[in-house]
């Protein structure tokens, strides 16, 4: 079957969306030459002054959380599987504020967590690229399947300053750094204006992601070359999180993270076992408000144990006078908590 040939105005019409891009690369070359663009420090400042509580017994409390919309923010939560890790007071000598974020890290040990494109979506546009003279707005992500392709890709859309606001569409490759724990995005394809063909024009006149969108420094985002380097612990608010992550899988909506440490932690039985969702922390001073707990047994159980627990660490006193607690033989407490959506309702 013969192909239509493309009509006088299509040909006039690709010809002059060829020429403004190729005006709008001149442009650019020029401002590249007369003076390189300054990256100055734009750190995000998601974090605030600790306050101080003074330590009793071990600095840390060891935390297992199952089945859990571990909340971080309004905006930000993780699905978390099952997570085994650390509480950990930033300066010596102080116990586990959980009143305050801002004063302790979490040392993920072991992991299975999902982050949906939503999440990263509103990361990206109000927090890493939320600044004066961002190169990028209206961020959009999805995870597509490539025909012949084993994994799949990011499909990156936006607008992105040039000379003025353009709109652009990137298809990357997406992996993860386990040595230095990075997600590293790889542009295969980029299309502007309607013109399939314009990574190779950046390449032809010696432009890449690198020159054309130059980030601050201290936003957990670098561009090298036609790569984003992404340091995935630094642009999520507190508390501050850390870990090693050993594998990264991309699926429909998100992606889904596992964590691996050799340091394993000998849990006791829990003093609920017949429950799903729930979180124990064991060992170390902690403080809830007015109580502070020595040599910590307490284990916070999802009321309805049909869904997952919604948990919103930052304003956990919601929930929690919403619920009841009672205290076992070994001195240990559990406290059974409505969902944090639930508890606004009642």
């Amino acid at each position: 079957m013969s192909q239509e040939k493309p009509s006088l105005w299509q040909k006039i019409l690709h010809i002059a969306i060829i020429g403004v891009i190729s005006v709008v690369f001149v442009v650019l070359a020029i401002r590249l030459a007369v003076s390189e663009f300054k990256r100055e420090e734009k750190p995000l400042k998601l974090f605030q002054e600790p306050s101080k509580v003074k330590l009793r017994s071990r600095q840390g409390t060891y935390m297992l959380l199952k089945n859990l919309n571990f909340r971080l923010s309004d905006e930000i939560d993780l699905k978390v599987y099952e997570l085994v890790g650390e509480a950990i007071p930033l300066k010596p000598y102080e116990i586990v504020n959980f009143d305050d974020v801002n004063q302790f890290v979490i040392d993920i040990l072991q992991a299975d967590v999902f982050l949906e494109t939503r999440i990263l979506e509103y990361i990206f546009n109000n927090l890493v690229f939320n600044y004066e003279g961002s190169p990028l707005r209206n961020l959009k992500m999805k995870f597509v399947e490539i025909p012949g392709e084993a994994e799949r890709r990011l499909l990156l859309s936006g607008d992105m300053k040039l000379v003025m606001w353009i709109g652009f569409e990137m298809l990357a490759k997406m992996s993860l750094d386990t040595d230095n724990v990075l997600f590293v995005i790889e542009a295969e394809k980029i299309k502007s204006l309607g013109n399939p063909m314009t990574k190779p024009l950046l390449d032809l006149v010696g432009l890449d992601l690198e020159k054309l969108l130059p980030v601050p420094s201290g936003r957990g985002i670098t561009m090298k070359g036609n790569r984003i380097i992404v340091e995935p612990f630094a642009i999520f608010p507190p508390p501050r999180i850390g870990g090693y992550i050993t594998q990264m899988q991309l699926l429909d909506k998100g992606l889904r993270l596992k964590f691996d440490n050799p340091f394993k932690v000998n849990f006791p039985e829990l003093p609920e076992k017949k429950v799903r969702n729930f979180l124990f922390l064991y060992q170390g001073d902690v403080k809830f408000g007015k109580l502070r707990m020595v040599d910590t047994r307490l284990q916070m159980i999802d009321l309805d144990q049909k869904d997952d627990f919604d948990f919103y660490l930052k304003k956990y006193f919601i929930p929690l006078v919403k619920g009841y607690s009672k205290i076992k033989s070994d001195a240990s407490v559990v406290a059974y908590i409505p969902d944090f959506e639930d508890a606004l309702r009642r």
